[in-house]
């Protein structure tokens, strides 16, 4: 057990990966209660409480004195074991008592149609046991081995466009990763920064599987500025999701997900670009309206959006970074005070100076109508054609 006095405040992000798992509330929260969660090197105490009609939940944590068994996350195969626990255990003891019975009773013989005595029945318990009682000494997530998500390799070229030159980056994915992660939850109960954005975005595995990509990003220019423009336009060129926009489904997918099936809507391709510029080492938040979700990159306060500090980036499609579109399908609007959810570890600030002059110019031009004169459709084309705005996702 832990002291009492020991806890130290902890924040949601600084957790391990079990725990931001097990202490997701399982019913629904009336009022305020507190649970611990044993663990090493330390155990964790949750308080759950309701401030305004929100749910707020609190962590501490102290360094394990006396642990009793670890938490450990149950995966799909050991729940289905759970569920026949006491079934298993039953058979085992009718087993063993009828092997009891026939020794004590040497008298009594199997008549000569029924069925002979197993002889493997004393062992098999043990052997049947074995999974659900195996303890670890530390709690651990879920591991996938290496030969259930590697497979379905895919690789996939992704087209992009920097200073008026079309390229592109080779990735290869795993349909097997893409398949564990659809599996997870991507829905939320009470907070959807904490129940699931940040959840997505930080994942070991999904680390792990993009480092490739990230690192050949990172060779195709010497320029940290032209890095982050590279995977902006990567994600922009990402063909968008209309049946999913059409249809029913709020889920949010994983980033890898997203490059796997190299589609997506707003909120997904969003989520790809801000983990994308995050583990570039940029300052990265997503800016959450109530229909539509963007990306802000740190950049200098002449060219930020709404005074926010962030340059404003349309993923949905080919786009000039600070440009925002006067209407979206729908009729959607970007107003100034979106819900702004901060990425941790980034620190770089993008120069977007060009970006928001071309912006501002093609603007200018758009309020001139459809038909331009030679001169300013000269200037159309070649801001167009410097960041394939005529790209169709």
């Amino acid at each position: 057990m832990t002291q009492s006095d020991d806890w130290e405040p902890v924040n949601y992000h600084n957790l391990p990966h079990w725990m931001k798992r097990v202490s997701k509330p399982k019913q629904w929260v009336n009022t305020t209660y507190t649970k611990i969660f044993y663990g090493k090197p330390c155990d964790y105490k949750v308080e759950y409480s309701i401030v305004h009609g929100k749910l707020r939940i609190n962590y501490w944590r102290s360094v394990s004195i006396q642990n009793p068994a670890p938490i450990i996350p149950l995966t799909r195969s050991s729940q289905r074991l759970k569920k026949y626990r006491y079934l298993l255990i039953a058979l085992i003891l009718v087993g063993v008592c009828f092997v009891l019975i026939t020794q004590f009773n040497p008298s009594t013989t199997p008549p000569s149609s029924g069925i002979p005595i197993p002889i493997t029945t004393v062992s098999k318990p043990a052997i049947t046991l074995t999974p659900v009682k195996t303890q670890s000494s530390t709690p651990l997530p879920t591991q996938i081995p290496t030969t259930d998500y590697r497979q379905s390799p895919k690789t996939t070229s992704y087209p992009y466009v920097i200073d008026g030159s079309r390229k592109s980056v080779s990735f290869t994915t795993y349909g097997g990763l893409s398949e564990y992660f659809s599996k997870e939850s991507h829905s939320y109960r009470y907070d959807p920064e904490k129940e699931v954005i940040l959840e997505l975005l930080e994942n070991e595995y999904q680390n792990d599987n993009f480092q490739p990509l990230i690192d050949t990003i990172r060779k195709s220019s010497t320029n940290p500025d032209s890095q982050a423009k590279i995977a902006i336009s990567i994600v922009q060129h990402i063909p968008y999701n209309w049946n999913k926009f059409y249809g029913s489904s709020m889920d949010w997918f994983y980033p890898y997900e997203t490059m796997y099936n190299n589609k997506g809507v707003c909120a997904d391709k969003s989520l790809l670009l801000a983990y994308l510029l995050n583990k570039l080492g940029y300052d990265t938040v997503l800016f959450e309206f109530s229909n539509h979700m963007a990306v802000g990159v740190k950049t200098s306060s002449n060219y930020d959006f709404y005074d926010t500090g962030y340059a404003f980036i349309e993923t949905t499609q080919p786009t000039i970074i600070t440009y925002i579109p006067d209407t979206y399908v729908g009729g959607f609007r970007v107003t100034s005070n979106p819900h702004i959810i901060h990425l941790n570890g980034g620190k770089k600030v993008l120069d977007v100076s060009k970006e928001y002059q071309d912006a501002k110019k093609m603007k200018q031009l758009e309020a001139m109508g459809e038909v331009l004169d030679q001169s300013h459709y000269a200037e159309w084309l070649t801001i167009s054609n410097n960041y394939d705005l005529q790209y169709q996702t």
